[in-house]
């Protein structure tokens, strides 16, 4: 059987698993980092008091049965010349076609502070620990935040920021505090949502605005401190920044420069199949790929590379690579969403709230066992609280 391993659990390596894993001609190892499939569209849901077992879902669970080798690892190495890839646990693995989809990592672009005080959005480990920090804010017996500050204005900055205003006043009425307190948004461009049509990008503003959110555009941040934010005109004193505004590809791309062309935001230069070198396929994210960022993207990602593989074992050219242009739904709010569909069409509030959750739906059915992705998009309006107080109002 050829060998393909598969470095990344996210959407485009499960992906590509599932569709070869009834392929008696492949033997499929799948690593990555993380014991989880992480939806990283609905970790704001998961900091606001719903389910994270809507966001995390075990790479095991998702494999039972499964003739996918399922190993957690990290990669550090790529040798090419040999067809190996060396992990951090020392061990190593031959391929014969090697799949990067790793994803993208946090980047603070070196300013001061924000890697040592700021809350990160990227992974389940970061919204927990943010979660616990803005209850353990209101126990803590110290005078609790009056600023609660997200930076970065891309959809999961302006779907934090949403959320955060009616979870905060929940969470304060539970511990009867009543002091007043702000969610602020900063973007350094000079509007929100820079890569969606402007029109969408202003509603969106206007929405933030109404439920409460100050949006800082055109706002670069300088710096942060235990207890300040620091921007070009005057600071925000504040123990709450959630940096969410950075990301860059992941480094072990920048770590073999003789391997990969990086391109804009160091993703990888890939050919029209994805290539990026010979046996070796970059998806997803880390892909300088049509419509890259967005999970519709990683999914077709990994059903084209299933094809690719299955046409180079029956002697076919091929396929083309045709990603669909991805439909844009950012929830602003309880029940509220905006839409962008790939027609130019826009739709907003509650209906757009149901259009999301059906996206949800489809790309877990698109990407789980039909058991799993029923059971994850029903956990996504499902309570879940560790705070004993928050508990006893919600009914636990």
């Amino acid at each position: 059987m050829k060998h393909i391993v598969i470095v990344g659990g996210g959407f485009a390596g499960i992906k590509l698993a599932r569709e070869l894993e009834s392929d008696d001609r492949f033997h499929v190892t799948l690593i990555s980092d993380r014991p989880n499939f992480e939806y990283h569209a609905a970790l704001y849901r998961s900091v606001t008091g719903r389910s994270r077992l809507e966001v995390a879902i075990p790479l095991r669970e998702i494999f039972a049965g499964s003739r996918v080798e399922v190993i957690e690892d990290e990669v550090i190495e790529v040798d090419d010349a040999r067809q190996v890839v060396r992990c951090k646990s020392r061990d190593s693995y031959h391929y014969d076609e090697l799949v990067l989809a790793l994803g993208a990592v946090t980047a603070y672009f070196g300013i001061e502070g924000l890697p040592e005080y700021s809350y990160g959005m990227k992974s389940i480990t970061e919204a927990a620990e943010l979660k616990d920090h803005l209850h353990a804010d209101l126990t803590a017996g110290h005078k609790p935040d009056a600023h609660y500050v997200v930076v970065g204005g891309g959809p999961t900055g302006v779907e934090l920021a949403g959320e955060l205003v009616s979870y905060l006043k929940q969470i304060r009425r539970n511990h009867n505090i009543k002091k007043p307190f702000k969610v602020e948004l900063v973007e350094a461009a000079p509007r929100l949502l820079p890569a969606l049509p402007e029109r969408f990008g202003q509603m969106i503003h206007y929405r933030l605005e109404k439920i409460g959110v100050k949006v800082y555009t055109g706002t670069a941040v300088k710096g942060e401190t235990a207890d300040q934010l620091k921007l070009p005109e005057g600071n925000i004193d504040t123990h709450t920044v959630i940096w969410t505004a950075g990301m860059t590809n992941h480094p072990l791309f920048a770590a073999h420069p003789k391997l990969f062309k990086l391109a804009k935001g160091q993703k990888v230069v890939v050919d029209e199949h994805l290539s990026a070198a010979p046996h070796i396929w970059v998806a997803g994210d880390s892909a300088a790929s049509r419509y890259p960022g967005w999970a519709q993207t990683a999914l077709y990602d990994g059903a084209y590379l299933a094809q690719a593989f299955q046409s180079l074992e029956d002697g076919m050219p091929l396929p083309t690579y045709r990603p669909h242009a991805p439909i844009g739904a950012i929830p602003v709010g309880p029940n509220w969403c905006a839409v962008n569909t790939s027609r130019g069409t826009q739709l907003f509030g509650r209906f757009g709230w149901w259009w999301r959750r059906y996206i949800d739906l489809k790309l877990f059915w698109d990407l789980l066992p039909p058991r799993i992705a029923i059971r994850s998009w029903m956990m996504g309006t499902r309570q879940e609280e560790s705070c004993t107080e928050c508990q006893r109002q919600v009914g636990f």
